[in-house]
């Protein structure tokens, strides 16, 4: 029995290949089996009609400035991606000093159209 099986969704797994309408297993946090699972979970997930991204990493997220003044680094988080990659556009803030957050943010607003709230 696996901890979480999820069941008959449309998995991108990153790989290039066309997404596929397949089960994905998790044992101890980590992806065990991916196809055809015959297997029954400790908790299902019917995911019929949805995406499934497995690993998926956002690798160009323009979220060098967000993460000195947000905690959910959006929409990334809110689309299931656990990963993601910052300071590979040219405008890294890490490290910042506190009495330089405020100025930096008003940088960010201004360049990439991003919100403080």
């Amino acid at each position: 029995m696996f901890n979480l099986v999820i069941r008959g969704g449309w998995v991108v797994d990153g790989s290039g290949a066309p997404p596929r309408i397949v089960d994905v297993a998790i044992q101890d946090g980590r992806i065990a089996k991916v196809g055809t699972v015959d297997e029954r979970g400790a908790e299902e997930i019917d995911a019929t009609g949805k995406f499934v991204t497995p690993g998926f990493v956002d690798v160009h997220t323009h979220y060098d400035g967000h993460v000195t003044w947000g905690n959910r680094l959006a929409p990334s988080s809110s689309h299931g991606v656990p990963t993601v990659v910052t300071g590979n556009c040219g405008v890294g803030f890490a490290p910042c000093l506190k009495d330089d957050r405020s100025r930096l943010i008003a940088l960010m607003e201004g360049v990439e159209d991003i919100c403080l709230a």
